[in-house]
């Protein structure tokens, strides 16, 4: 039975003191009635007097915590020196009451108990709406969100009928305030105090759905300019996989919150500055990172050893997205206006050039833009937009193609009104392509398609939606089969990582808008290169080569 259908018609079970107290360490452990609810504190062995840095988890219902399920990731908070503590407040659901509750909670903690002024939620749940609630109206006792398969959103669970009685509504009343009832509505108050949220939510829960719930979280939240982790383990529902709650992550992440070290995000490093507008860079076997510098007409080449930038080819056709193929041979889309060849071109290893397809039924492309080799590096899928350049258009669309290494062109596909950056899944089954319109109204998205026995793509669909956000530029394929996009401007410049479903899972923030980016190899598949505007303080710089060293 799915844990969120528990009813509470039983008195509470209140938790032993064996399931958790190491009497080596003289753990205390304090329960008791506050104010007419069932209360709990744990206290580590460390002699603390005051500031204690502590968790308040929710929901506290009839054995939870209990040592089976939740016993390992409390014990390394005890072990930090971190206290945990929850109160019942029955089937709530984050109602106002509830929320009192808490607060009062809080104040008896802190000022009675000398707890931290800040608390570390921990969100089970449905202990998603309540602390949610509470967090978003008094974000300044908060330090940070950690959440497993939280209810975020009552729309989802357990739905506005059931929830209405406990807000004292009818159901139209409560769906009409749910801007101050339901989390999803709420985040703008966490994102401004900088409130860091972690989540761990499977990918086929059906009694929280992780789209309607964690998924919608980050996706709000990190558009508020908030900071967010989300962990999707795969083939996981609403269950009591020891995954969730032997979470190394989860409880580094509680730990260094709650001793007043907050997670950063890595920091770009930057490498080179002087381009006018750096794009699609792809490392070379011996670690050599080339990019394309669209404005000057040039491939560049920066070498790892020297730290030095040298040209590679000084005429490139106005090059943007590059590859290496199977052979180290490097595949270039090259584009339109002044000096634009619009084809796919080979440099072979001796320096030669060769046009791959410059044409689709003898009508010359738009500009290819950007392009990937599939699983089996027989074909490479390009996309031709058409952004800048005066030259007549043959091809009335602007679509994505694919081309085998003989040359042979096919239209895969021309469902995409602005194509730009494009992916193969890690599975080869998938492509993923940004729709990149620059537009006042244009379409920001980030789209999938499935590749059909005879390449071509079918089945659109939207994963993620910009919406008035700058949409995304490139993207690259981790080691982990996510998805890490070059998107956002300003503070929302960045690096947007999203599952291969859409769900957002991070935001790693660029000094510059970013245009494209590409993992390392071997050694250093964990090393993101990013080509991007350069840091705002560089007045006489405007595109740049960066690093980000994300430490897998």
């Amino acid at each position: 039975m799915p844990y969120l259908s528990f009813k509470l018609i039983i008195p509470i079970i209140l938790l032993s003191v064996p399931a958790i107290a190491d009497k080596n360490n003289k753990i205390e452990w304090e329960r008791f009635n506050f104010e007419g609810n069932d209360a709990f504190i744990i206290l580590p062995a460390k002699d603390l007097k005051s500031d204690i840095p502590w968790v308040l988890y929710a929901p506290t219902l009839r054995g939870l915590p209990n040592e089976r399920d939740e016993g390992w990731m409390i014990n390394h908070f005890l072990k930090a020196g971190i206290a945990i503590a929850g109160i019942d407040v029955g089937e709530s659901y984050g109602n106002i009451n509830g929320r009192k509750i808490y607060s009062a909670y809080h104040k008896f903690l802190t000022e009675k108990k000398k707890f931290n002024q800040k608390a570390c939620l921990l969100a089970r749940s449905r202990g998603g709406l309540m602390l949610y609630n509470w967090a978003a109206d008094n974000p300044e006792k908060v330090q940070c969100i950690a959440g497993i398969y939280p209810v975020c959103n009552l729309k989802s669970y357990p739905g506005l009928k059931r929830a209405a009685p406990a807000y004292n509504m009818s159901t139209d009343e409560l769906a009409e305030s749910l801007a101050t009832n339901n989390p999803i509505n709420k985040l703008e108050s966490l994102a401004k105090a900088r409130i860091p949220i972690f989540h761990i939510h499977g990918n086929i829960d059906t009694v929280v759905p992780l789209e309607s719930n964690s998924g919608i979280i980050a996706k709000r939240y990190q558009r508020l300019g908030g900071k967010m982790k989300l962990i999707v383990p795969k083939e996981q529902g609403h269950n009591m996989w020891r995954g969730f709650f032997e979470c190394k992550e989860l409880v580094d992440f509680v730990i260094n919150c709650a001793n007043n070290a907050v997670p950063r995000p890595p920091k770009a490093q930057l490498l080179w500055a002087g381009g006018i507008f750096t794009e699609g860079p792809s490392v070379s076997l011996d670690g050599s990172v080339y990019f394309s510098d669209v404005g000057s007409n040039s491939i560049l080449k920066y070498n790892q050893n020297t730290k030095k930038v040298t040209p590679y080819r000084t005429s490139s056709g106005r090059a943007n997205g590059l590859i290496f193929d199977h052979l180290e041979r490097l595949i270039a889309c090259e584009g339109a206006n002044t000096g634009g060849k619009r084809r796919i071109s080979i440099t072979e290893k001796n320096g030669e050039i060769r046009t791959l397809t410059d044409n689709w039924k003898g009508k010359r492309f738009n500009s290819p833009n950007d392009l990937v080799m599939n699983i089996n590096k027989k074909i490479i899928y390009f996309t031709d937009p058409r952004y800048v350049g005066d030259e007549e258009r043959d091809v009335d669309f602007e679509g994505i193609f694919m081309v085998d290494l003989d040359g042979k062109t096919t239209l895969a596909t021309n469902e995409v009104k602005k194509p730009n950056g494009i992916l193969v899944s890690k599975d080869g089954k998938k492509v993923f392509v940004a729709d990149h319109e620059i537009t006042s109204n244009g379409s920001r998205k980030l789209l999938s398609f499935l590749i059909q026995p005879n390449g071509q793509l079918s089945d659109k669909k939207v994963l993620h939606d910009f919406e008035k956000e700058r949409g995304i530029d490139g993207m690259a394929l981790g080691p982990d089969g996510n998805i890490y996009a070059t998107a956002g401007s300003d503070k929302h410049a960045g690096i947007y990582v999203f599952t291969e479903m859409g769900t957002l899972l991070n935001f790693i923030p660029i000094p510059g808008d970013p245009t494209n980016c590409t993992f390392g190899r071997d050694d250093s598949r964990w090393t993101l290169y990013v080509t991007a505007q350069s840091p705002k303080n560089e007045q006489t710089k405007s595109y740049a080569l960066y690093r980000l060293d994300l430490g897998k």
